[in-house]
């Protein structure tokens, strides 16, 4: 009776060691290897199966397929479906054995006609394989939720190695075993999904961070440049450029027609950069004689000349640390231009009278809305000043060319007039808005600021701007024909008027690039998603197809 128990005892030490290698295995290939191996050691069996639930559900796939008689290429069995139709496919062995939860025995699979053995009967001809026992066991997790079937086939007598039939005292232990097979799998399953669903939420992590971060640089940017509107893209590439001329002492030049808002750039420059702290010093070389120019720029000391009874920082000396605006350098007078050269190259300035040079720390910022290279060639402007001065040159569109940006501008000067002059303006008439929307501008946004003045001024408190409140010029401006929709409108609100506009805008815009969403949401400078539920808003749609299409 002792030789039984111990061959027992050794199956159970056996078993508990299967189990800790399981339990510690994290290659799913691995353990799925070592279940079938030690569950053809347990049993004897000459061949073992795995098959695990897939991710639809829907199917039981083979996994792992050993064979101790099958050598090279094993004809894998193909997966097999838990449902065939609206019925459960428990003509199956493997689907029934999931389905009831229990092992299933057969001692003679050629004779016997429970089930379907038709792909076993594949594998073997493919194989020149004879499969005679077979015993299927499920693979329950601890919520008694089948993930997979275990099978074994054709054990034999350690002993013999003859055939023999499974033994039925094997049952409690192979159950034994595949639940805690079960569990291990189930185990390793979450160690992966886990592992998976970190590197997803990593990988989100770093999407998001990287999207926070685009966000924050573009708040920064709308921080940094507050006082200036503009979302058209010529204006991106001025905000672009200026992010990467701030922080240094580069000289930068203004370049753009009267009106295009040079100050206010010069102003962003100095403001957003590290001498934020000192002062900004502006002067418009174009107001003042050569004279007095000069004394305004360099001072003068007591005695200079005749009037000078005391003396007199010049710009140059209160701009030290700071910024010096020089406004129209095109207009500068010649005989400056080589005392303002010096004073770049050197960074040193003499008042008028005075024997002392003293050192100045300035940065310059011109304007200009002049040819500087015509006016070199006609001999008004000194080419070395021009290339000292064009260290940084940033071109500043004119109004004509970011029309995108009116209604914001339109918005931002009715709401600052309003406030001004204490008036309670609800909105521009679609009509006076069509001659905004449709005008030039040759004095650029300096003279849309005075437009809207007026109109402001013009306009009674609590009624909306019409087209008599607006200058003469660009009330009797030609609206295009295809723009009489504006004028068709009743509203007299803002909001609506702009919808308006951007509707036609988009349509124009998508019209002109054959109406490819994609392009147009690139060319508008908006996502394609932001385009499509602008269409859907404006029911804007191509003649003859849907506008979601």
């Amino acid at each position: 009776m002792s030789e039984p128990r111990q061959s027992l005892a050794q199956t159970v030490e056996e078993l508990i060691k299967i189990t800790t290698s399981m339990s510690t295995e994290r290659d799913l290939n691995r353990l799925l290897n070592m279940v079938v191996t030690s569950a053809r050691t347990l049993t004897h069996s000459e061949g073992g199966r795995v098959y695990i639930l897939d991710n639809t559900k829907r199917n039981l796939y083979l996994e792992v397929c050993q064979n101790e008689r099958v050598g090279g290429e094993q004809e894998c069995l193909p997966s097999v479906p838990l449902a065939i139709g609206d019925r459960h496919n428990t003509a199956n062995i493997c689907i029934h054995s999931a389905y009831t939860g229990k092992l299933i025995k057969v001692n003679d699979v050629y004779r016997y006609s429970g089930f379907d053995f038709s792909d076993l009967y594949e594998y073997d001809r493919t194989c020149h394989y004879r499969t005679k026992s077979l015993l299927t066991v499920p693979l329950r997790n601890h919520e008694e939720v089948t993930i997979g079937v275990l099978q074994l086939l054709n054990p034999h007598d350690p002993d013999t190695g003859k055939p023999v039939a499974f033994a039925d005292d094997l049952d409690t232990l192979v159950m034994a075993f595949a639940s805690q097979a079960a569990v291990a799998l189930d185990n390793m399953q979450l160690v992966e999904r886990n592992r998976h669903l970190i590197e997803v939420l990593d990988h989100t992590n770093q999407i998001l961070e990287m999207e926070n971060k685009r966000l924050l640089g573009q708040i920064e940017e709308r921080s940094r440049f507050t006082n200036i509107v503009g979302e058209a893209e010529s204006m991106r590439k001025v905000f672009a450029l200026l992010k990467k001329v701030l922080n240094t002492d580069a000289t930068v030049l203004l370049r753009g027609e009267t009106g295009t808002g040079k100050e206010l750039i010069a102003q962003a420059v100095h403001f957003n950069s590290n001498r934020r702290q000192q002062e900004f010093v502006a002067q418009n070389c174009a107001a003042l004689p050569e004279t007095l120019l000069e004394s305004e720029l360099f001072g003068y000391v007591k005695g200079a000349f005749s009037g000078a009874n005391s003396d007199k920082t010049g710009l140059i000396e209160l701009a030290d640390g700071g910024t010096l605006f020089l406004d129209e350098i095109g207009d500068m007078p010649v005989g400056l231009q080589a005392k303002l050269l010096r004073v770049l190259q050197e960074k040193e300035v003499r008042p008028l009278g005075s024997t002392q040079i003293r050192k100045v720390d300035i940065r310059v910022v011109a304007a200009t809305h002049c040819d500087l290279q015509e006016k070199i060639r006609a001999g008004e402007f000194r080419e070395d000043l021009y290339y000292r001065l064009c260290v940084f040159p940033i071109e500043l569109p004119p109004l004509r060319e970011r029309r995108e940006d009116l209604p914001a501008l339109l918005q931002h000067f009715i709401s600052d007039f309003s406030q001004r002059y204490d008036k309670d303006i609800i909105g521009i008439s679609p009509g006076a808005l069509d001659h905004l929307l449709h005008y030039d501008y040759p004095g650029n946004i300096r003279e849309l600021r005075n437009v809207i003045e007026r109109a402001v001024l013009m306009c009674e408190s609590g009624a909306s701007i019409l087209p008599e409140h607006l200058a003469t010029e660009i009330a009797e401006a030609v609206v295009p024909a295809s723009d009489e929709a504006f004028q068709n409108t009743d509203n007299g609100n803002l909001r609506d008027a702009v919808a308006h506009f951007e509707a036609e805008l988009i349509e124009r815009k998508l019209e002109t690039l054959n109406w490819n969403q994609t392009q147009t949401a690139r060319e508008l400078n908006i996502s394609r998603r932001t385009l499509i539920d602008k269409m859907q808003r404006h029911h804007i749609q191509r003649p003859g197809r849907r506008a979601d299409a």
